[in-house]
């Protein structure tokens, strides 16, 4: 069964909103999110966040002329998100 939930960050002194759907292996949890401003996506290496273990999260294929506060700001809203629903 999927999940799906919303969540809200900050990033430039504006708040933005994503859906974010969650897809598990054995290996890892992806995080896509979705339904987010274009502008910013463009900002970002991807729609896709991996995460290995509760406390790693990184955007996949993350490179440095990608938005590092943009990805941080989004990281932390699923963070939060997951580790309060734990």
């Amino acid at each position: 069964m999927a999940r799906i939930f919303n969540i809200y960050f900050n990033y430039d002194n504006v708040t933005y909103h994503a859906v974010v759907s969650v897809h598990s292996t054995a290996l890892y949890t992806e995080y896509s999110i979705n339904n987010i401003n274009e502008d910013l996506l463009a900002t970002l290496p991807g729609n896709k966040i991996i995460s290995l273990s509760p406390e790693h999260f990184v955007f996949q294929n993350a490179q440095r002329h990608h938005s590092i506060m943009l990805m941080d700001a989004i990281i932390v809203a699923v963070k939060d998100h997951v580790h309060t629903q734990a």
